[in-house]
């Protein structure tokens, strides 16, 4: 099916369309709004988008040979921040990990080789988007060591500014996920690392 562009529509039109989708077309539709999520986000009144909602997702640590974390400067904030992203509907968390790392830094990682280290939730991974729309994610952070052939073979996408690896102890001070870091960090110390 082909869809115009988001920003084509105006909202009423928008919901039109949404009620007129079968499942399989809402999922191919999403797919093209940045996921499921989004979507839902995007067919709110505009006179309600301010209501906080609960959003699920994965974010991933890739690490290189040398232990530094790989971190995406964003287009829409200004803000660094790991790779990751919201679950669509019927996928295991893994995959979104996997699947968002791919998109927004070209490396392609096997979902079933990656570690889970963390699920955050509540207060500290609330986010206000730029149109308003304010989220408290449920956030599943997984980690990947990647070869220093995959970090230098970076590509990001229209979300990402920059792709740059860092020492985690060392990360910019315009943060949007820190508390995933604290993590991190909090996990290399159980382990002795």
């Amino acid at each position: 099916m082909e869809f115009k562009r988001m920003r084509e529509y105006t909202h009423e039109e928008f919901v039109e369309l949404v009620q007129s989708l079968t499942e399989e077309q809402l999922l191919e539709l999403s797919a093209n709004y940045g996921g499921y999520p989004v979507l839902f986000r995007m067919a709110l009144d505009e006179r309600i988008c301010h209501i906080p909602f609960i959003q699920t997702g994965a974010a991933i640590i890739i690490r290189n040979q040398n232990g530094q974390i790989l971190l995406q400067e964003r287009t829409d904030r200004n803000k660094w921040g790991l790779p990751g992203g919201c679950q669509d509907l019927g996928e295991d968390l893994r995959v979104t990990a996997a699947r968002e790392a791919y998109e927004e830094t070209g490396i392609k990682l096997d979902p079933n080789a990656i570690e889970l280290i963390d699920t955050l939730s509540g207060e500290s991974r609330k986010n206000s988007y730029p149109n308003g729309d304010i989220v408290y994610n449920n956030t599943s952070l997984y980690l990947a060591n990647v070869s220093m052939e995959d970090a230098a073979n970076l590509k990001g996408d229209s979300e990402t500014k920059k792709l740059k690896f860092f020492n985690p102890d060392e990360v910019p001070k315009n943060l949007m996920d820190g508390d995933l870091i604290k993590s991190y960090l909090k996990y290399l110390n159980k382990k002795g690392e």
